[in-house]
């Protein structure tokens, strides 16, 4: 019964019967546990890090995306970090794929390398992620 728990009456009303009651009222007014539609999915990426690139090397996502990248070497050892989002992970050599991710909590442009030395271009080894900005 939804009008019988009043502030007071709890004791009349049987009292963790009458929380439950109001508890699962109030969620399906609210439309679920959070009254929320469920999030968006994830802004996913396969990049492939080769001598001494990454394929894509622009990574366009909009604030507030969860991002996920999944990375490949297509020959040696190599590397991703993006540090304002506390990205880092290596990427060995043979293939496997080396799954990382984040959520793109600040619009800008931030740049990423690699973390492994690769050999002699490593320091050209870069690319960017740029986050819009949300619209509010």
């Amino acid at each position: 019964m939804w009008g019988v728990c009043v502030p007071g009456a709890l004791e009349e009303a049987g009292g963790l019967k009458c929380i439950v009651t109001w508890m699962l009222g109030g969620l399906l007014l609210a439309g679920g546990p959070t009254g929320q539609a469920e999030p968006p999915p994830p802004k996913a990426f396969e990049i492939k890090a080769s001598r001494y690139r990454y394929e894509p090397s622009i990574l366009e996502v909009t604030e507030g995306d969860r991002v996920v990248l999944t990375l490949r070497s297509a020959d040696t050892t190599h590397g991703i970090e993006i540090p304002e989002f506390k990205v880092k992970a290596v990427v060995p050599k043979g293939g496997a794929p080396v799954t990382v991710e984040f959520m793109a909590s600040k619009a800008g442009t931030f740049p990423f390398a690699c973390s492994e030395y690769c050999g002699s271009g490593h320091r050209q080894m870069k690319g960017r992620l740029v986050v819009a900005e949300r619209g509010r």
